[in-house]
């Protein structure tokens, strides 16, 4: 019997911080959690939540990194976990507590709580695009011309590839049990993330060798996957400024309100309060 498609999706919102690394947004803030600033008078992580609830393929949410007490709202059935202090701990958390209470082979969605400007929106379109799901991975990436028409001011890190220069999209679907595989090598990848020369040194020579040649493809990186991760993987290309546009640094903050403010989206109603 051939299992239906999946329409649907656990969602695990990424919220927590490195208490050893205080953030440099936090400074002086006495507040720990970046995602609990205010961005145009909202808690950054209430305009996340609002995406997911509307984007109408998510049905619950794990937010790791944070405790019931923070007074979030959110429109779906919600569990919280404990800050692991790294994101990569963190992510291994969610999808291990989703494997707990339902057929690992189904894929999650994996969000930061750090990218206000995403909309329910692009949850699906990205979502979609990934369909029909017979890949362990799928990672949302984003044209440096498409950012920088909206944001050209970003300073993004960007990943030099043969079809063009790449950031990170801050949306990922996985299947469950795949997230949990080769955990010691994905733990450094994700350590790495600021560091892209350090990350393909990481994946062996030949591939920093074609980096550095700028020869390496697409096809490359979904081969290393394969045969470094035993993970099958495809990149989807965001149409979607706003979704490499998550809140980093200083300027990152001031261009998000700037823009939200360009578009009269206050802090009228919301998804989550501090």
């Amino acid at each position: 019997m051939q299992t239906p498609p999946q329409t649907t999706f656990d969602a695990i919102i990424l919220a927590g911080y490195d208490p050893d690394r205080p953030h440099p947004l936090t400074q002086g803030r006495g507040e720990p959690h970046k995602v609990l600033l205010p961005v145009a008078g909202r808690p950054m992580i209430g305009y996340v939540l609002q995406a997911l609830a509307d984007s109408g393929c998510v049905t619950s949410g794990v937010i790791v990194g944070m405790e019931p007490t923070a007074g979030l709202e959110f429109d779906l059935p919600v569990d919280y976990l404990p800050n692991r202090g790294s994101i990569f701990a963190n992510a291994a958390a969610g999808f291990q507590h989703l494997a707990g209470r339902q057929d690992p082979r189904r894929h999650a969605l994996l969000v930061s709580a750090d990218v206000p400007l995403l909309t329910g929106e692009m949850v699906r379109w990205f979502v979609n695009a990934c369909q029909p799901l017979d890949k362990d991975a799928y990672w949302g990436i984003v044209e440096k011309q498409v950012l920088e028409r909206t944001f050209p001011h970003s300073r993004r890190t960007y990943l030099r590839l043969v079809e063009g220069q790449f950031c990170n999209g801050d949306l990922f679907l996985g299947r469950i049990e795949a997230a949990l595989r080769q955990q010691a090598l994905i733990r450094e990848l994700v350590e790495r993330r600021k560091n892209v020369l350090s990350q393909l040194r990481l994946l062996g020579p030949r591939v920093l060798l074609k980096f550095l040649l700028r020869r390496l493809s697409m096809a490359d990186l979904i081969g290393v996957a394969d045969r470094v991760l035993g993970l099958q993987g495809q990149p989807v290309i965001l149409p979607f400024a706003e979704a490499g546009m998550d809140v980093d640094k200083p300027h990152h903050l001031a261009q998000v309100e700037a823009y939200l403010r360009s578009r009269g989206q206050q802090a009228a109603g919301g998804a989550a309060h501090g």
